[in-house]
């Protein structure tokens, strides 16, 4: 098997690099030769060459590079840099020089630490032969004090030229360190499994359950021995581990198999029994890297390899999964997934993926603090249109039963979309831009069902963005037509928003809010919007815009409807809609963005992009004087004043 799945071009394993440090006289470049000739030197070079280490003389098949490195201080840079691209290191004593061995605690495990390098390390003691003292104690004994310590080290081998293939050993040791490594799986300090590492083996084993009727059977045994090992057990061996687990902890086993418990004992028992290969080979035969998750290679990017202006939706098949997935955990059928149940959803995934931003109190809560049905199928909604990959991949933790890339599809591209005259994308992205103070924290807010002056998800006054999801229901239940709504708000930073063409090529409707009240929050909206507009069309992304009149509850600034009227009636979009989050108002604006959205052709700013303006200004230039040229630039230049000369 390849370690981590690399390979170089020819597909052959990558080799595993090792890094020999350690004292000067501690028996590097001795161990490093002993491992490659089979043969003891007592005089070779103070420092070896680059060494390749074949497959077969190790038992994994996987080649070796070993590095041997310089005592002296002065090369102590080059050392550094050799422990940073180690996949493992080898730390040397001699038994015969106990300063060599007081240098690995003093110095060289606090360097690594002060390095952060993390990778696991061995620790060779070389023994002069026929040194009588050198029998009285064995290297566990000198080493266990450095290992509490120190629990990066994996493991301590002793090995001497009268006993060479221990040096071949060391270096397989550290080999099987990066292969099969206990670091992710298993807590030496309170000897369990790792919490990722059970709900790997949760997934394993309600995958190898077939029957679902929380226990392996004999057969179901069997069949996951085939599926990693490609051997069947016979059945005096499956009888012989019954027996021993009726004995070592009874209730993994009961007269119709193995229980889940039962499964994560056995394999703690591997690791306590050095057969840690035994779990990772099984670890590896489901698709799991060392950070136990799902690999890249199972996750299926082309299909939704995509261009900037097409979006990547949940398919039927993957929503009528959900929506069963759902049910299954609502075990009183009140539609409210309490967050103990979701926790139990992702049980068999490294962790929940909501915990954190983007994610988190980005949708509806129910009145307990739990997802509505709405709720749980937007979270999934928003995670697949931002992060497919990612989406697909929690998918199969929660064991989607069918190809993955069956649970997505792209959208037709938005520019298709314009010529049809119509959309019929089910995730509709909305970016709300606006001044400071204009409304926009408390439109997402009140969108979510909370207070329109909720800042706990105001990410403490940062220029990140935020997002806010739910699902915009044409009656009262969830059906499949109806739409998913994903709101992202765009602050401002303080030289201007800095959005690349890819953020507003996945725009499908871009929302313009002001504050009513405030003359100066009005004009900024209409500079905003049109900025970002000539920004999208030179970009080649043309999408609708509406304008929102926030806080319709305070008088408006003196013309405010008669002069914003006029303007959106100019450029060719609807007039503003006006809101009041405090009052909870928004005069059917969720419903009426999605219709927008709907209709990709309507609503889209008639404004001149800069490529187009360049050219009429070189263009008028040739027939203007300098005065001219530089008004009709300063004109060009603001929105407001090209507004007012084409109504002048």
């Amino acid at each position: 098997m390849m370690w981590m799945g690399v390979g170089d071009s020819s597909g052959s394993p990558k080799p595993i690099r090792i890094v020999v440090v350690g004292e000067k006289g501690s028996g590097k470049s001795s161990l490093i030769m002993a491992a490659a000739r089979n043969t003891f030197h007592p005089n070779i070079p103070s420092l070896l060459p680059y060494t390749n280490l074949p497959s077969e003389i190790f038992p994994d098949r996987i080649p070796a590079t070993v590095i041997d490195t310089s005592s002296r201080p002065e090369d102590k840079g080059k050392v550094v840099k050799e422990v940073k691209q180690a996949d493992a290191i080898v730390l040397t004593f001699a038994f015969d020089k106990p300063e060599t061995l007081d240098r690995l605690s003093k110095y060289w495990l606090p360097l690594f630490r002060q390095l952060e390098v993390r990778v696991p390390i061995i620790v060779a003691g070389y023994e002069v032969d026929n040194k009588e003292t050198n029998k009285q104690t064995s290297i566990e004994q000198i080493t266990s004090p450095m290992m509490q310590q120190y629990r990066e080290v994996e493991t301590s081998i002793q090995w001497s030229a009268q006993r060479l293939k221990q040096a071949t050993k060391v270096l397989y040791y550290a080999q099987k360190a990066v292969i099969h490594p206990v670091g992710p799986v298993f807590n030496q300090e309170t000897n369990s499994l790792k919490p990722r590492c059970i709900a790997a083996l949760k997934r394993i084993f309600l995958l190898s359950d077939h029957n679902m009727d929380g226990i392996l059977s004999d057969a179901e045994l069997n069949e996951l021995q085939k599926k990693c090992f490609d051997t069947p057990l016979v059945p005096c061996e499956i009888n012989q581990m019954k027996k021993a687990m009726q004995v070592k902890f009874p209730q993994g086993v009961n007269e119709r198999g193995l229980t889940l418990d039962g499964f994560l004992f056995l394999n703690t028992r591997y690791i306590e029994e050095a057969r840690i290969q035994t779990l990772w080979t099984m670890l590896r035969k489901f698709g799991y890297n060392n950070d136990l998750r799902l690999g890249d290679d199972l996750i299926p990017y082309s299909s939704f390899k995509r261009e900037a202006d097409q979006s990547v939706e949940l398919t039927n098949v993957a929503i009528e999964f959900l929506r069963e997935v759902y049910e299954f955990f609502d075990n009183d059928g009140d539609n409210n997934l309490e967050p103990h149940e979701t926790g139990y959803i992702f049980e068999t995934a490294p962790e929940s993926p909501w915990t954190e931003a983007p994610y988190k109190d980005v949708t509806e809560d129910t009145k307990d603090g739990g997802l509505s049905l709405e709720g749980f199928l937007s979270l999934w909604s928003l995670m697949t249109l931002i992060d497919p990959a990612r989406s697909l991949e929690y998918l199969m933790y929660i064991r989607f039963p069918y190809d993955p890339s069956s649970a997505i599809r792209v959208t037709r591209k938005r520019v298709l979309d314009r010529k049809e005259k119509k959309s019929e994308r089910k995730v509709v992205q909305c970016l709300v831009f606006g001044p400071k103070n204009a409304g926009k924290s408390a439109l997402l807010n009140q969108f979510t069902g909370r207070s329109y002056d909720d800042d706990s998800n105001n990410n403490n006054g940062s220029t990140d963005e935020r997002y806010a999801v739910n699902m915009v229901k044409e009656s009262g239940v969830v059906a499949n037509t109806d739409k998913t709504l994903v709101l992202k708000e765009i602050r401002l930073q303080e030289d201007g928003f800095m959005l690349s063409n890819k953020a507003l090529a996945a725009c499908d409707v871009a929302v313009f809010i002001y504050d009513s009240s405030d003359e100066s929050s009005w004009n900024k909206a209409i500079d905003l919007l049109a900025e970002v507009a000539t920004i999208g069309e030179d970009a080649g992304f043309k999408f609708p815009c509406l304008m929102v009149a926030a806080k319709s509850d305070l008088d408006p600034f003196p013309m405010a409807i008669q002069e914003s009227t006029r303007v959106t009636q100019d450029i060719g979009i609807d007039a503003p809609i006006p809101i009041s989050s405090k009052l909870g108002d928004f005069g059917n604006l969720f419903r009426k963005i999605l219709t927008t959205a709907e209709h990709p052709h309507l609503n889209i700013p008639e404004i001149e992009s800069k490529k187009k303006r360049s050219c009429k200004l070189i263009k008028r230039s040739l027939m203007a004087v300098s005065i001219g040229t530089a008004a009709l630039i300063a004109g060009l230049a603001s929105f407001r004043l090209y507004t007012a000369r084409k109504l002048s």
